[in-house]
């Protein structure tokens, strides 16, 4: 990865533990919470 390139971010809140936090996006990984380890949907973005 080169310097002037940046992952993109998004903010997006837990369904089960309503946590909020910035994942960074990957079209081929399923994203889990940070907190409590759940499925996080990008719907959820805030």
């Amino acid at each position: 990865m080169k310097k002037s390139e940046k992952r993109k971010k998004i903010t997006i809140r837990c369904r089960k533990c309503f946590m909020v936090d910035s994942y960074e996006i990957e079209e081929k990984k399923e994203i889990k919470c940070k907190h409590c380890g759940s499925k996080i949907y990008k719907i959820d973005s805030i």
